[in-house]
C-alpha cells in the first residue's frame, strides 16, 4: 500500500501511481470488488494530495449517476445516486454530458452548481474538478472528481494524478462490468436472455420436489426447430441468431410466467410446466407451442423465413422421477417427431429403441479412427489490423459410411461419453501437426483438446512425441481448451497445461465467456490467447451488452498480456468494430469456411500473400 507524501515531486507521484496501477491489476485478476478498489484508490490519492477530497462516480446506459466511492465524502451518495446527467449538473454530471473535464473554482457562484450547491456547501466543499472516465472505445463510464475546501483550481501535479487515475478507473470499472456479465452468463443465455442449462438444473430440481409434495405433474417440453441448419447455411449465422431471439420471444408469449423456459443450446429450448396428471394437458400445451412457434419470421431485409417447431414431451412422475431420465425421454420423443418434420410427440416406452440407436452411434464413433472415416479441415485466423494470415484452426469431421457427414455437435458428445474422444483427439493432433509441418509458410496451427484428454497423465508426452514425429516446431502449435475443463480437475489441468507450455507450445482458452470462466481462471492458468465466443461477436453490432462483453474481454486480455482472437466474424462491420476495440486476431466465414487444407494452398505455400486481402477474392471463389 502507498503511504502519504507531500505533493511536491512529479517523479515520486508517477512511481506511486504505477505501483497503484499494478495493485489494481492484481485486484482485478483476483476478483476484488469495485467498491474496495475505488476506495483504495481514493485513499491513496488523498495521501498523495492532502488538500484533495476524491470521489468516483459511474453512469448507466440511461445516463443516470451512481456513487461508487468517496471515503472522505460518504454523504455524497445521497445526492448523487439516480441523478440524470446534463449540461448543468454540477461538475461530474456536466463532465460526463460534455465528455470533457469540467473545472469549477467556486461552487457557490458557478451556474453549473445552481441546483446542487447547497449539498456541497453544507459539507464544506468550495471547488470541484471532474474528469470523464472513458473506455478505449470512447464510451463514458463515469467521472473522477477532486473536491477542495477552498475556492481554487487544480495544480499541475494534481492534474497529473487525475490523468493517470481516470485510466485506472476505466480499467477497474470495465473489468468489474465484464465480471458481472460473465457471472450472469453462468445462468443466462446471452443471445436470447433465457435461462441456460445451469438454470434448468437448479430450478427444475425445485419444481420436481414441489410437484412431488403436492402430488402434481410436471411436463418437460423439449423444443427444436426443424432444419434450422439450413437457415444458417443459406442466410448466415447472424440471421439465424435473429430468428432464435424471435423464437424466444414467442416462447415467452405462449408460456406462463410461472413456467421455466431455457435455451438448451443451438436451436433447442425447453419448457417445464406444472400440469395435471392426465396427458391431455401436456398435449394441449405441446400443440400451442408448435402452433405458436411455427410460421414465418420477418427479417429486416424484408425477407420472411419459415420455421417449423417440433416438441418432445416427457411427464413427471409417469416417465421418470429424476431430471436426467426426464430430459433424456423428452429428447427421445423430440428426435422421434423431428424425423416427420414438425409436430409433437409424448414419450412412450417403445421409444427406448431410439436410445439404443444412440448407443450404436457411440459404438460407431469409437471405430471411426481405425476405419479411416475421420478427416481434418482448416479455418484461417488473420491479424485484425494487417489482415495477415497468422495460422489455421484444425477441426475434425466424420463421414459415416451409411449416414454420411455427421455434425460435430452430434458425434463429439457421443465420443466424450464413450471415451472415443481420446483416440480421436490424438488423431486430430497428429494430422494437424503433420499437415502444418508441410507448409512452407511458418504459420501456426491450433488444435482443440477436450477436458478428457488434458486430464490424461500422458497427454503432455503425447504432444511432445507428435512434435518429434512430425518435425513441427513447438512454437507453431497451439492447444485450445474449453472452460468446462476448469470445473472437472483444475489441478491436473493446470499441471498438464504448464507441461505443454514448457515444450514451447502456446495455450488458448476457447469460447471464453460462455461457461465457467472467471478472471481468476485467466490469472491461474498459463494462457497465451483468449478466444471470444462467436455468440458475442455475431451479436455485438446490434446488442450493446454483447458489444460491452467483447470490449471487456479484449480489454482484459490486453491488461493481462494475452492475445485475443474473435470467432464467428462474418461481416465488414464486425471487422471494423473489432479493430476499433483493438482485437488482435479474427476468424470466421468472412475469411473462409473450415475446408481441406488444399483449398488454402495459396496461403500456405512459398508465395503466400503477405496480407489476406489479396487472397480473399480467390478464397471466395472456392
Amino acid at each position: 500500500m502507498l503511504s502519504g507524501a507531500p505533493l511536491a515531486n512529479a517523479d515520486f507521484i508517477k512511481e506511486r501511481l504505477q505501483t497503484l496501477q499494478r495493485e489494481m491489476l492484481v485486484g482485478i485478476a483476483s476478483g476484488e470488488s469495485l467498491l474496495n478498489m475505488m476506495t483504495m484508490l481514493c485513499h491513496e490519492v488523498e495521501a498523495l494530495a492532502p488538500e484533495v477530497i476524491c470521489s468516483v462516480i459511474s453512469v448507466d446506459d440511461d445516463g443516470r449517476l451512481s456513487f461508487i466511492a468517496g471515503p472522505s465524502l460518504p454523504e455524497a451518495s445521497g445526492w448523487v445516486n439516480g441523478v440524470a446527467i446534463g449540461p448543468n449538473v454540477g461538475s461530474c454530471g456536466t463532465a460526463i454530458f460534455r465528455r470533457e473535464a469540467v473545472e469549477v473554482q467556486d461552487i457557490q457562484t458557478d451556474p453549473l452548481w445552481e441546483n446542487f450547491k447547497n449539498h456541497a456547501l453544507h459539507h464544506g466543499l468550495r471547488a470541484c474538478w471532474s474528469s470523464p472516465i472513458e473506455a478505449p472505445d470512447g464510451r463514458v463510464l463515469g467521472a473522477f472528481a477532486f473536491y477542495f475546501r477552498k475556492s481554487r483550481g487544480a495544480s499541475d501535479l494534481e492534474r497529473l494524478i487525475v490523468s493517470k487515475c481516470v485510466n485506472i478507473c476505466a480499467m477497474a470499472i470495465e473489468s468489474t462490468d465484464a465480471r458481472s456479465r460473465l457471472n450472469e452468463l453462468a445462468f443466462f443465455d446471452p443471445l436470447t436472455g433465457l435461462g441456460n442449462r445451469a438454470t434448468l438444473r437448479k430450478r427444475l430440481a425445485v419444481a420436481l420436489q414441489r410437484a412431488s409434495e403436492m402430488e402434481r405433474s410436471v411436463g418437460l417440453f423439449h423444443v427444436d426447430l426443424a432444419d434450422f441448419r439450413a437457415i444458417n447455411d443459406l442466410h448466415g449465422h447472424s440471421v439465424g441468431d435473429i430468428v432464435l431471439r424471435k423464437v424466444a420471444d414467442r416462447l415467452r408469449s405462449v408460456a406462463s410466467e410461472s413456467d421455466l423456459i431455457v435455451r438448451m443450446g443451438g436451436d433447442e429450448f425447453l419448457v417445464a410446466k406444472t400440469v395435471g396428471p392426465e396427458d391431455g394437458a401436456c398435449k394441449e400445451f405441446a400443440r400451442q407451442l408448435v402452433e405458436g412457434l411455427s410460421g414465418r419470421y420477418d427479417h429486416e431485409s424484408g425477407e420472411r423465413i419459415s420455421v417449423e417447431a417440433v416438441v418432445g414431451v416427457s411427464n413427471f412422475p409417469a416417465d421418470g422421477k429424476d431430471q436426467d431420465t426426464l430430459l433424456a425421454h423428452a429428447e427421445t420423443a423430440r428426435r422421434r417427431v423431428k424425423r416427420g418434420g414438425c409436430g409433437y410427440a409424448l414419450f412412450e416406452s417403445e421409444m427406448q429403441r431410439e436410445q439404443h440407436r444412440r448407443r450404436i452411434m457411440q459404438r460407431d464413433v469409437g471405430l471411426a479412427v481405425d476405419k479411416g472415416e475421420l478427416s481434418v479441415v482448416f479455418q484461417p485466423q488473420v491479424d485484425a489490423r494487417t489482415v495477415a494470415v497468422g495460422g489455421f484452426e484444425a477441426l475434425l469431421r466424420w463421414k459415416h459410411p451409411e449416414h454420411g457427414s455427421i455434425s460435430p455437435a452430434d458425434f463429439i458428445p457421443a465420443a466424450e461419453t464413450s471415451g472415443a474422444i481420446i483416440p480421436m483427439g490424438a488423431f486430430v493432433l497428429r494430422e494437424a501437426c503433420r499437415e502444418a509441418a508441410r507448409w512452407t509458410a511458418q504459420l501456426r496451427v491450433a488444435v482443440n483438446v477436450s477436458a478428457a484428454q488434458i486430464v490424461q497423465a500422458d497427454f503432455a508426452q503425447l504432444v511432445k512425441d507428435v512434435l518429434s514425429e512430425t518435425g513441427l516446431a513447438p512454437e507453431r502449435l497451439e492447444v485450445e481448451v474449453t472452460e468446462s475443463l476448469f470445473i472437472q480437475d483444475s489441478a491436473t489441468a493446470k499441471m498438464t497445461l504448464q507441461e505443454i507450455k514448457d515444450l514451447g507450445v502456446s495455450v488458448a482458452i476457447d469460447d471464453f465467456g460462455t461457461g465457467y470462466s472467471s478472471l481468476s481462471t485467466l490469472r491461474a492458468f498459463p494462457f497465451d490467447r483468449i478466444k471470444v465466443d462467436r455468440s458475442f461477436v455475431s451479436d455485438m453490432i446490434n446488442n450493446s451488452d454483447a458489444a460491452a462483453i467483447v470490449n471487456s474481454v479484449i480489454g482484459l486480455g490486453r491488461a493481462m498480456g494475452l492475445r485475443v482472437v474473435a470467432e464467428g466474424v462474418e461481416s465488414d462491420e464486425q471487422v471494423a468494430m473489432l479493430r476499433l476495440l483493438r482485437c488482435h486476431e479474427i476468424q470466421g466465414y468472412l475469411f473462409g469456411k473450415p475446408m481441406p487444407i488444399g483449398a488454402y494452398a495459396h496461403l500456405t505455400g512459398p508465395k503466400h500473400p503477405r496480407t489476406y486481402s489479396s487472397a480473399l477474392p480467390k478464397l471466395r471463389e472456392i
